[in-house]
């Protein structure tokens, strides 16, 4: 009962501290890019992950 007891309280605890944290990034990202369709920092990790291997 005892584990129980401790899983049901670190539960909220975790999805609480993710929620916050995930609303915060989306702020920031909507504070550097406002009104954006496309965000270019995205497309840049793409592009440059796929350029290290040229045959």
């Amino acid at each position: 009962m005892r584990d129980l007891k401790t899983y049901l309280s670190v539960a909220p605890v975790v999805s609480t501290l993710w929620f916050g944290a995930l609303a915060g990034l989306l702020i920031e990202i909507n504070r550097l890019f406002p009104d954006a369709l496309i965000f270019p920092f995205f497309f840049i990790l793409v592009i440059d992950t796929g350029r290290g291997e040229e045959d």
